[in-house]
Parts: C-alpha cells; sequence; structure tokens
C-alpha cells in the first residue's frame, strides 16, 4: 500500500523534483482564504495554524492591508500536516520531512518507508457478512454475548444497521467454525485468541523494539534518516515481515507439538489401555 492519491499531491506540491507529470496532476482551483475560512476548511483551529507558523511547518500568508490572506498551498501543507500526524509522526519529524522535501528529496525513498510501514501484513481484506451467515457459518452455537466479545476482539465489527458485521479474517472465522463444529464452545476459543494476541504482541513489540535499539538507535529522535539510508530502512522493514512469521510459526509449531504430544498422548494411552481390556473381557 502507497500513500493515497490526495496525500501525494499535497506532497508533491512542497518536492520541487518530482516528475512532470505528478505536477500535473494537481487539480486544486485558486482559492483564497482568510485564517478562519482556512481553519474551518481543514477543520482546525486558528490557534493550531498560527502555531504551525511559528514552527516553520506552514508559510506566511501574504498581507492585503492588514488581513493575512491564506491560498491552496497552505490549505494543502495543513492537510498534509493532519495526514502526517494521523499516521503517528511528530511535528519534529514532518518538518524534517517537508524540509527535506524543499530541499529536493527524492520522494520515493520517503514513499518506500512510508509503504514499508503502512501497508498491512496480511492479504486479507475485509470482508461483509450478515449476522445471520455468521450464525449459520457456527451453526447457530454462537450466543449474543460471544458476539460481544468478539467484537471487543476486533474480529468483526457490527455495522450501523446491526445485521450486517464487517469480518476482519476469514481464515479465522472459518477456522473458529470448524473447531466449534468439533464441539469446543465458541467463548473458549475467544478466550485462547484473547490470550494468544497477548503474547504476539508483546512478541511483536519486543521484536520491533530491537529494530529500533539496534538499528536506528545511530539516528537522533524524531528527526529523518539521510535520504541515502531510506532504500535500506525500507527493504530492512519489508524482510522482518517474513522472519517475524516464519519464527512466530516455527515457535507455535514446536510448541503445539510438545503440547499435543503431553496432554493428548495422555488421553490416547488411556484409550489403548481402556481397548486392551475390553479386548481381555
Amino acid at each position: 500500500m502507497t500513500l493515497p492519491d490526495s496525500t501525494l499531491n499535497f506532497i508533491a506540491q512542497y518536492a520541487p523534483n518530482l516528475k512532470k507529470e505528478t505536477e500535473q496532476s494537481l487539480t486544486f482551483p485558486d482559492k483564497e482564504y482568510t485564517i478562519d475560512e482556512l481553519a474551518r476548511a481543514v477543520e482546525s483551529t486558528t490557534r493550531n495554524i498560527r502555531a504551525y507558523q511559528d514552527r516553520g511547518l506552514l508559510p506566511p500568508p501574504k498581507l492585503r492591508g492588514r488581513k493575512g490572506i491564506y491560498s491552496n498551498a497552505h490549505y494543502s501543507r495543513l492537510r498534509l500536516i493532519a495526514d502526517l500526524l494521523e499516521r503517528g509522526y511528530t511535528l519534529n519529524s514532518i518538518g524534517d520531512l517537508l524540509q527535506a522535501l524543499e530541499k529536493g528529496m527524492d520522494l520515493r525513498n520517503f514513499m518506500g518507508i512510508e509503504s514499508a510501514l503502512t501497508s498491512p501484513w496480511t492479504d486479507e481484506a475485509p470482508v461483509r457478512m450478515s449476522m445471520e451467515s455468521v450464525l449459520e457459518l457456527y451453526n447457530n452455537k454462537v450466543t449474543m454475548e460471544a458476539v460481544s466479545k468478539a467484537v471487543e476482539l476486533d474480529l468483526f465489527r457490527i455495522e450501523e444497521d446491526g445485521k450486517h458485521l464487517q469480518v476482519r479474517s476469514m481464515r479465522t472465522l472459518n477456522a473458529g467454525a470448524e473447531l466449534v463444529a468439533t464441539g469446543i464452545p465458541f467463548e473458549k476459543l475467544l478466550d485462547i485468541i484473547k490470550m494468544l494476541r497477548g503474547n504476539v504482541e508483546q512478541v511483536a513489540s519486543e521484536l520491533v523494539k530491537l529494530v529500533a535499539d539496534h538499528v536506528l538507535d545511530k539516528y537522533d529522535n524524531d528527526a529523518m534518516p539521510p535520504e541515502e539510508d531510506m532504500p535500506a530502512l525500507a527493504e530492512l522493514i519489508w524482510r522482518l515481515r517474513p522472519l517475524a512469521e516464519m519464527a512466530v510459526h516455527a515457535e507455535l509449531a514446536r510448541a503445539m507439538e510438545n503440547a499435543a504430544n503431553h496432554l493428548l498422548g495422555d488421553k490416547l494411552e488411556m484409550l489403548i489401555k481402556n481397548l486392551e481390556k475390553s479386548n481381555e473381557s
């Protein structure tokens, strides 16, 4: 996943080395704003606009008499700032990015880092299903309490009409249905998912922390890495994905083998002994 077209358009206005066809894709008509009008247009406040100007993130307006007049360039930059803030960037890092773009940084290098960080780590897309279809998939062995618990775990989300769900992972839903069909209560499976998620999130956090501590520690906090380092950093993030999946899969397989041998092995041994007794009688 790359940056949305709208964000690319916003960035393009501050990247003088972008390809011509990208620059020509900007279609914003000329417009002028007072500071109050600009704040309303970008759903911000005049206080934020002035604060961004003070930090050098936003150029000052043109003066017409005593009135400051803002343009689409101000509008676009404010939208870009808001977009990057939502993505987790700090104001310091946004300032570094804007300065780098104005000095001619190749936008493709930034997009490589952005894509590596924000692309989904799964090829599954959410699926819309009726509540009736989900209950039917589980042979109506699901209580509304269990549905609420599944919503809390973000396995699916109930739409406004109350009759449809946005299922986050059909693989998980189908696997759960097969297990429930064997006689395992759905609520117990949700307990396992909650336990698994807590452990996996801790492992993921520690793995990413290793990269932050041992690979990124040479860069100043909140500062943009040098442009020449960006391709290698993006490649590292992409490589983390299969490596993390392989490590988790291998450890889960090892743990499942040990648990199955220990728990199910005892059950199997008892069944064999009972079978032997039955044959002797």
